[in-house]
C-alpha cells in the first residue's frame, strides 16, 4: 500500500485505534531519528575494570523527554565472564566500589 492509501484508511479508524497509531508512529520516530533510550557519560578505568556513568532516558506520554541519573557501574571480567556491578547515584563512584567489593 502506498502512502496515500494508508493515509485515506485514516478515515475508517475509530479513535481508540487512531491513538495506538499514534503511540506507534511516534515510537518509530524516535528510532528514525536516533534519540538513545540510554547512554554512558564516562569511562573511568579503575583497577581491574572500568567505572563507568550511565544515563536513562525516557519519553513521557505527553511526548517530553525525561533524564535520570548519572548511575555508576563498575564493568570487569571474572572466571571468563564480563560482570556489572552496580554502584548506584553517587558523587565518588571508587569509593563506593570499594565498599562494596571491600579491596
Amino acid at each position: 500500500m502506498d502512502l496515500e492509501g494508508m493515509i485515506a484508511e485514516l478515515e475508517n479508524l475509530n479513535l481508540a485505534d487512531l491513538e495506538r497509531l499514534a503511540r506507534a508512529v511516534e515510537r518509530r520516530i524516535r528510532t528514525v531519528r536516533g534519540r538513545p533510550v540510554s547512554g554512558v557519560l564516562e569511562y573511568r578505568p579503575h583497577a581491574d575494570g572500568t567505572l563507568q556513568a550511565e544515563v536513562r532516558r525516557y519519553y513521557r506520554k505527553d511526548g517530553q523527554v525525561k533524564e535520570q541519573g548519572p548511575y555508576w557501574y563498575f564493568r570487569y571480567h571474572e572466571d571468563g565472564k564480563q560482570k556489572k556491578l552496580y554502584l548506584g547515584k553517587t558523587e565518588d563512584p571508587a569509593q563506593e566500589l570499594v565498599r562494596r567489593r571491600g579491596t
